[in-house]
């Protein structure tokens, strides 16, 4: 039985390089950016108001002072001063014109009078300095400035800069083909009706809701009995994909059929059992290109089991960076009677500081584990009680 840093360990070792696919930017997001993206020209492309308002010249400015204005400028609009020119009324996002270098915003003015040439106006400001009400051209990013980094996630503020750069097709990581397999005689489909010994199917949904994190829709999703012949041929299915995940029957019952079959079928077993509460009996192996994840059949242990293991792997196949735990102080006390280090739900609480606390449950069959909290915290193996204070490592789901 291994550690869980060594089987996370081991799982990375075989993550293989990820394929590049190119979609259109509206197809982009929640993909993993899979090319380095730089600035086509700075930006601000110009000179550009950030109030409605008056440009002036702030070396000639006099708090007062009664200006004579002949010109409003609109955002889009391209503006040059007439000889002796020196003031434009302006609106934000404009372009300010060259020779004017700050903008008096407009409650700082008062007009006096206006005909059909011109208007009259009073500027208060008291406080005025070049550059003042003004993002300056590039101020924001120069030209060839690298932007977006490969292995990025896309979500609504990328595709808002991918937009505002004028890119429209995006390199992003293929998605891998994944296969679930559900197994066990007492699982049904979640639309049938349970005998009193029966369990509807839950960890196909828990194990498609964390696919779904990455925009990764399985190709199949099967539910198996236990029988040889028909885990055998959902193995062979399953073994056509990037990833095989798997649940029940990798324990040590008489039932357990999964590991020997997935030996017969030439998948290598890489870890069996890992020091851990719940999800010891976790399997995991390869054969060419599929990994093969063999997860136990309680619900909260796929759950945790997904978190720990799973998501490592799809971030790393995806170009995605590892995220290391979160560490929070706990609130309350917690007793456990193993030696296993255990990974038990909890809720973010908050007194004078924000900090967890534990969510309780009836062990890894409750369907209610998971309900409702915002992770799973670590209960140390060498600890048999964490106490008010103690920091945590902390996973949110």
């Amino acid at each position: 039985m291994i550690s869980i840093e060594e089987a996370i360990s081991k799982i990375l070792s075989q993550v293989p390089k990820s394929e590049i696919e190119v979609l259109s930017l509206k197809e982009s997001l929640g993909r993993v950016l899979a090319q380095d993206i730089s600035a086509d020209r700075d930006y601000p492309p110009f000179p550009r108001s950030t109030m409605d308002g008056y440009a002036i010249r702030s070396d000639r400015y006099e708090s007062g002072k009664i200006y004579h204005c002949k010109k409003e400028i609109f955002a889009g609009m391209e503006s040059v001063l007439d000889p002796g020119e020196e003031i434009v009324k302006i609106m934000t996002g404009a372009a300010v014109p060259a020779g004017l270098d700050a903008v008096i915003k407009i409650e700082e003015s008062e007009e006096v009078s206006k005909n059909s040439s011109e208007t009259h106006v009073r500027l208060n400001s008291k406080k005025v300095f070049p550059y003042l009400n003004i993002a300056l051209q590039g101020e924001d990013l120069k030209r060839g400035d690298l932007v977006l980094k490969t292995g990025m996630k896309i979500l609504m503020p990328e595709i808002s800069l991918l937009a505002s750069l004028g890119i429209d097709r995006v390199s992003v990581s293929s998605l891998p083909k994944v296969t679930i397999i559900s197994t066990g005689n007492e699982v049904i489909p979640i639309d049938a009706k349970p005998s009193p010994v029966q369990i509807r199917d839950s960890n196909s949904y828990s194990l498609l809701a964390m696919l779904r994190k990455y925009e990764i829709i399985p190709e199949a999703v099967l539910l198996v009995p236990d029988e040889e012949s028909k885990i055998t041929q959902a193995l062979e299915q399953g073994l056509n994909s990037d990833i095989l995940l798997l649940s029940g029957g990798v324990s040590m019952g008489s039932m357990d059929l999964v590991p020997p079959l997935l030996k017969r079928l030439g998948v290598e077993e890489i870890f069996h059992k890992v020091h851990l509460k719940p999800g010891k009996p976790i399997w995991f192996g390869r054969k060419g290109k599929t990994a093969v994840f063999g997860l136990p059949g309680n619900p909260f242990s796929v759950q945790v089991c997904a978190r720990i293991f799973l998501d490592p792997y799809l971030r790393s196949y995806l170009g995605l960076s590892s995220l290391p735990a979160q560490r929070y102080s706990f609130f309350g006390m917690r007793k456990k009677k193993n030696s296993l280090p255990e990974y038990f739900p909890v809720c973010f609480e908050t007194n004078e500081l924000t900090g967890i606390e534990a969510k309780s449950f009836n062990g890894s069959g409750d369907i209610r584990a998971g309900l409702s909290s915002d992770g799973i915290a670590l209960h140390p193996a060498d600890r048999s009680e964490i106490n008010d204070g103690d920091v945590l490592d902390f996973l949110p789901w």
